[in-house]
């Protein structure tokens, strides 16, 4: 009997790791919560974006819940509220903010400055679900424009290729202030932003991403930092004793885990139904292969810590220390496979009908066809 436990025993420390290892699905906690979703109705009307929503269609579509810390749930309610909604059409994704602020001020007025150094609304899409390849649109409360396309995630162990030049074609975007910016005497009540992405810029090569039945990757960011009146009158950021700005706040709709946006593979999920806003609901479901992705996810994230600290990856799965409660979000089947050179890798989840989902160093997560 004390030959078959410890028979037992050294099979499991080596298909798993050490028994009293932590999991890590309990170390990347923070990374590996369920991305947020949401159903995206066709529009009932026409939308003409001028930052009022003020068509049958924004007020009969649902808004996100409010925006968290960037950081996670178990961090500092955000001071103010701030929501989204979401419609689209055969032309256009439509996306309306609303943004409580009792201050609204905005500085930069030329395009492509960094937005984010003036409080700002942000917006992320991955229109594959990749993660790589994907676009960032920012604005401030004036509707200054900050947009920029991203081959990868600045966390790439290569240089990562970003066009800061690149415009979003035939992007519409319109602000409205709900008191009187820039005017420190008084109390505001918020500020929106309402924004119509067209189709070719969510469409990858010949592949249009916008129709019903698809889900795609999108987040969206709220910056906000502390305050000063400057002898002039003017609002800018509040800097500390030793002279350097606080850091500002990060508020998401879907958190991240990390002060972090550049993370594709935590974004939420929007699904395109198609029924018109106000006649009729779906039930939102998340793609089926999303556990999947999420396993994946955290063998990637171990990955990173491990190069980070000996400039090499784990070879093979039981270098990981994978305990039992970590395979358990992997859906039953799958058999999962680990190549590695000195500075690549591909871990390959293959389903038991033949699918393969694999991850690579740079952080894609793509089918294998």
């Amino acid at each position: 009997m004390k030959k078959i436990f410890l028979s037992l025993f050294v099979f499991i420390t080596a298909l798993y790791g050490e028994v009293n290892a932590q999991a890590l699905s309990d170390k990347y906690a923070p990374m590996l919560t369920i991305p947020k979703g949401y159903v995206c109705y066709r529009t009932a009307d026409a939308i003409h974006v001028d930052g009022l929503a003020n068509e049958a269609s924004w007020k009969n579509a649902q808004p996100t819940e409010a925006f968290v810390d960037i950081s996670g749930y178990h961090f500092p309610t955000p001071r103010y509220q701030t929501t989204a909604k979401m419609l689209w059409d055969d032309k256009y994704l439509y996306i309306f903010a609303e943004l409580e602020e009792p201050h609204i001020w905005a500085n930069l007025q030329k395009r492509d400055t960094i937005v984010f150094y003036d409080n700002d609304f942000e917006v992320f899409i991955d229109p594959i679900g990749e993660g790589h390849n994907y676009f960032e649109i920012e604005t401030n409360a004036i509707g200054t424009v900050f947009d920029l396309s991203l081959e990868k995630p600045y966390r790439a162990p290569r240089r990562t290729f970003v066009q800061f030049q690149w415009n979003c074609p035939g992007l519409k975007l319109a602000t409205h202030c709900i008191g009187k910016i820039n005017n420190p005497k008084g109390t505001d009540k918020g500020w929106t932003v309402e924004m119509a992405i067209p189709r070719e810029a969510i469409a990858s090569e010949f592949d249009n991403y916008l129709k019903a039945g698809q889900w795609l990757r999108i987040n969206f960011s709220r910056v906000e930092w502390q305050y000063d009146i400057d002898a002039n009158g003017r609002y800018d950021r509040k800097k500390g004793k030793d002279g350097k700005y606080l850091p500002e706040d990060n508020w998401v709709w879907s958190p991240t885990g990390q002060v972090a946006m550049h993370m594709p593979e935590r974004w939420g999920y929007m699904y395109f139904s198609d029924k018109t806003v106000g006649q009729g609901t779906d039930t939102f479901r998340y793609p089926t292969d999303e556990p999947v992705r999420r396993f994946l996810n955290m063998l990637f994230y171990a990955q990173e810590e491990q190069y980070a600290k000996t400039k090499s990856y784990y070879k093979e799965l039981k270098d990981f220390g994978l305990q039992p409660k970590d395979m358990q979000m992997l859906p039953a089947g799958y058999q999962v496979n680990v190549e590695t050179t000195s500075h690549t890798y591909e871990i390959t989840a293959l389903s038991p009908e033949g699918k393969a989902y694999v991850m690579n160093e740079s952080g894609s997560c793509f089918i294998r066809k």
